[in-house]
């Protein structure tokens, strides 16, 4: 990412060519480019529609004197100006907004003390500090992009720019919530490590605005702007007010997007792994191999995600160290109920003392988080939230004790080890991973969440039960979960979860 106030990407102009030749711009198209730096796509216009109407934004004089060889190149602060009172035009063709602003956040830019920043605004709508805040950390790119299809919103138009995807999927959630008028786009993939040595998902973003027709926010996607055609793919959008990846894939199984009749949860975070993570030799064991003898009832079996995507929930390798039962709870009762552990954890206490994030301030010493009474629940069926492909695990105890799974895990706790068995069959069911596939968004850094997870409605999935009760069996015995398959049949008929 650039290492200056102003997420400075200049395009290339053979880009910026090919991007404005998929727009097919007519001989009397008026462009403007905001934020146009010196003037790619500008040149790239002049090129392609010689009798075009062209004007620019630019901050930087020295980049708006460069790029006014090919437009007339307004200089001013785009956060501080009304794109449609600024500019005026002497013809009235079809208008095009491109661009590439800058590829930086608001975050990025506090932190270089940078005054290149839009006053604060809640345009989003949301609620809390976020509201107060403008929002915490948010994208300039975006924040240019929403301010063109809102001062435009009015007149028939076609925005193209060069943006991170998230940008892309940002706009068209918030662009469906306040009923802009888009009619539709297309988002072509960029190589933007070649282009701009950025190692992030981007893409050239395209969507019309058009009063007059029906709203659709939708857009289909093609792998390769270089290859517009060859590549094209399937749609992404806003489909009754939720997020998709796959549109079409989506419709056939929407009828289970909506709320999971259990609460999912995510595995325990500690921010100390050569503390509380021990190698299981069988006995748990420092990295250094030196066995620890330490109060059993705090030491428990551990997976992380990479386990049980690999399919090694059934292995003990790992032990992890428990010093609470809850989040919060005291930890200086340990010098008297586990004097080896309170030995051991005050040997590491600089370590422990020296995380960094907030969760830990005003904590009892040992503190860790992210678990409670389900932690220690004997059953759990687990999903790995980094990997990039929905594979569901029943987790049953180790050493005959519950296992604990790390945060970057996420799972649903049971008693009853024939009803995980059921709902892991059911999670890996055809109808499911469609409904996953069709939500989840793989550039992500996390592409299985929480929020995605606590969306399957798993009582109205379209599954077939009679292939849902033999994985059951398959998972129950694999798991050595004592069950009767007429109960298994039962659960699987009844359809009734979480009830």
């Amino acid at each position: 990412m650039p290492n200056n106030e102003f997420g400075d990407f200049q395009t290339p102009l053979v880009l910026a060519r090919q991007c404005l030749s998929l727009l097919g711009l007519p001989g009397d198209a008026r462009i403007l480019e905001p934020t146009c730096g010196t003037g790619a796509f500008l040149e790239a216009s002049a090129a392609l529609s010689p009798g075009s109407e062209r004007q620019g934004l630019e901050l930087h004089p020295e980049y708006a004197e460069r790029a006014s060889r090919w437009a007339r190149v307004e200089v001013a602060d785009i956060f501080r100006t009304r794109l449609t009172d600024l500019f005026s035009w002497t013809t009235d063709g079809p208008l095009f907004v491109v661009g590439n602003p800058p590829w930086v956040t608001s975050a990025e830019l506090n932190r270089m003390k940078s005054s290149n920043l839009p006053a604060k605004a809640n345009i989003k709508g949301v609620r809390g500090i976020d509201a107060v805040l403008g929002s915490s950390n948010f994208d300039v790119c975006e924040y240019i992009i929403t301010k063109v299809l809102t001062e435009y919103r009015s007149e028939p138009f076609t925005l193209g720019m060069l943006c991170k995807t998230q940008v892309v999927r940002n706009v068209m959630e918030l662009a469906a919530s306040t009923r802009m008028p888009l009619a539709g786009g297309d988002v072509y993939r960029i190589n933007s490590k070649k282009w701009f040595g950025a190692g992030v998902d981007a893409c050239w973003f395209v969507v019309r605005v058009d009063p007059s027709r029906p709203a659709d926010y939708t857009a289909r996607i093609h792998d390769d702007v270089f290859a517009p055609e060859e590549s094209a793919g399937n749609r992404f959008g806003v489909v009754d007010g939720r997020l998709v990846s796959d549109v079409d894939r989506y419709r056939g199984v929407r009828v289970a997007d909506g709320l999971s009749p259990y609460e999912w949860r995510s595995g325990m975070k500690h921010d100390a792994s050569s503390v509380f993570e021990l190698t299981a030799t069988p006995a748990p064991a420092t990295r250094n191999g030196v066995v620890l003898d330490l109060e059993p009832e705090f030491v428990h079996p551990f997976l992380k995600s990479t386990d049980v995507f690999r399919g090694r929930h059934r292995d003990l390798t790992k032990w992890v160290i428990v010093p609470q039962k809850t989040f919060g709870a005291e930890t200086d009762s340990l010098e008297f109920s586990a004097p080896a552990l309170w030995k051991y954890l005050n040997a590491h206490g600089t370590t422990l003392d020296g995380r960094r994030s907030s969760i830990y301030r005003n904590r009892p010493r040992f503190t860790v988080f992210g678990h409670g009474d389900y932690t220690y629940a004997p059953y759990k069926v687990a999903v790995s939230g980094l990997h990039k492909k929905p594979v569901f695990r029943l987790v049953a105890p180790l050493n005959n004790q519950p296992v604990v799974l790390d945060d970057t895990c996420y799972f649903l706790p049971f008693l009853d080890g024939v009803e995980a068995a059921v709902v892991t069959a059911v999670l890996n069911s055809r109808p499911c991973i469609d409904l996953i596939e069709s939500l989840v968004f793989w550039d992500s850094k996390r592409p299985i969440t929480k929020k995605l997870l606590s969306r399957i409605d798993l009582n109205q999935l379209p599954y077939d039960a009679e292939l849902v009760r033999e994985s059951a069996v398959e998972h129950a015995a694999a798991a050595a979960v004592p069950f009767d398959e007429a109960l298994v049949r039962r659960r699987v008929e009844a359809a009734q979860f979480g009830s």
